[in-house]
């Protein structure tokens, strides 16, 4: 497998990597110098799952910038030192990415893993770093159990909101507001579109009733057409798609071919992107996607209510410098810019006290503002403490018309109830 080492800034050519001491020097903390810290990630950027790879490269880009720009303490980078980044591509397959990882941690000498991509992947490789306290920070997904296994995987921490929860905020909003609908569940057939009807069911609660039919598919099928006529045949009105990208084009594709447009089509925040919506189109047409439903938590490059806004300048000005020749509008640049900052920030409170337990003791401990992360919607926050394992706190529905996507109401806490043990 090629290796992908990302290091920004000329300078740091010249840095030495010696090991600084932590807990007054006793003990070498891996990844950490006065001037560096050094940390890494797997990310498919080739394979089925490839179409992720801008999130990676939207975190490459904000890490260059701060590595370039000067902060309150008049030093470039965060928390005093430039930020070493080093990933590998795992092709989104999981033997690679336990491989990869333990290649990181032995060979590359990180502080930890930030923002590596994957349910099944990074479920993977969570044992082995957290038997060696490395910390396994913001993970990109949204799997429930990232955060919710805190007692017995304590150095492992999600970002986003989790899947369970964003499932039960469409439950929700169909038990309030149609109560008589018939749903049907497309749901990718693994521990990713099972979390999602986790949540969703618990959202529906006493109206669980309403789901009238369910069809699984696999990652390797190469269509879904007999899923969805099966679906169809139900007499469903509302369609759960708990889909990954490859797999909502394909779905959209085959509604088209069979004649279902249901009066209602819920999609996961995972697929609300530009991107996947134009591709999604045009595999099908602009009748069959328009007025499907999802949330978001991030500011949307593709939706000219920001242009004006700061926080957008700020990725348009990076994408331009960084990344000039790929789609700023893809959102999936932005999501990873704001990963990427949110790290920054976390880095910034630590300070020059850096080791791995310093680290995950600041992930678990943590209250981000939309003004800290200006990639967040307004009045979005990301909040930890010793109750609280979910970071992200607020999103709110969407409803895509007519190439772009608008909202439908007002910030909606994920998990009404998400302090825990």
């Amino acid at each position: 497998m090629k290796r992908a080492v990302l290091v920004f800034s000329a300078a740091l050519a010249a840095l030495s990597f010696g090991l600084t001491g932590a807990s007054g020097g006793a003990q070498a903390t891996p990844g950490v110098t006065d001037k560096l810290v050094t940390i890494g990630g797997t990310f498919p950027f080739t394979g089925t799952a490839s179409s992720y790879a801008p999130i990676a490269r939207g975190m490459q880009a904000f890490f260059s910038y701060k590595n370039s720009t000067k902060g309150a303490n008049g030093k470039r980078g965060a928390g005093g030192r430039q930020i070493k980044w080093i990933t590998y591509d795992d092709g989104y397959v999981n033997t690679n990415t336990v491989n990869r990882t333990i290649q990181l941690v032995t060979q590359d000498k990180v502080l930890a893993t930030v923002g590596a991509l994957g349910t099944e992947p990074q479920q993977a490789v969570r044992p082995y770093l957290n038997k060696n306290k490395v910390p396994q920070l913001y993970v990109s997904t949204g799997a429930t159990f990232f955060d919710n296994d805190r007692k017995d995987y304590p150095w492992t921490i999600g970002w986003q909101p989790d899947y369970q929860a964003e499932g039960a905020i469409y439950g929700r909003r169909i038990k309030n507001n149609d109560p008589n609908a018939k749903i049907a569940i497309l749901y990718q057939n693994d521990d990713y579109g099972k979390d999602y009807i986790a949540g969703f069911e618990a959202g529906l609660g006493k109206n669980k009733s309403q789901i009238v039919a369910t069809r699984g598919y696999n990652l390797s099928d190469a269509s879904v057409a007999s899923q969805l006529i099966a679906l169809r045949a139900s007499g469903a009105d509302t369609l759960m798609m708990f889909t990954t990208p490859t797999h909502t084009f394909r779905s959209f594709g085959a509604l088209r071919a069979i004649g279902w447009k249901p009066g209602t089509t819920y999609l996961n925040s995972v697929v609300a992107t530009d991107t996947f919506m134009t591709i999604s189109v045009a595999s099908s047409n602009a009748a069959t996607v328009n007025g499907s439903i999802s949330i978001q938590y991030l500011k949307d490059p593709a939706n000219p209510e920001w242009d004006n806004d700061a926080g957008m300048k700020l990725y348009k000005q990076i994408m331009a410098k960084y990344l000039p020749n790929e789609n700023a509008k893809n959102g999936l640049f932005l999501y990873g810019m704001a990963k990427a900052l949110s790290f920054t920030n976390l880095l910034d409170k630590i300070g020059k006290n850096l080791t791995r337990a310093s680290l995950m003791a600041g992930a678990r401990n943590f209250t981000e503002t939309n003004k800290m992360n200006p990639f967040f919607l307004p009045g979005v926050t990301s909040t930890t403490s010793r109750n609280d394992n979910f970071p992200i706190s607020a999103a709110r529905l969407i409803q895509f018309e007519n190439g772009s996507w608008k909202p439908i109401g007002a910030l909606i806490d994920p998990r009404p109830s998400k302090k825990t043990s």
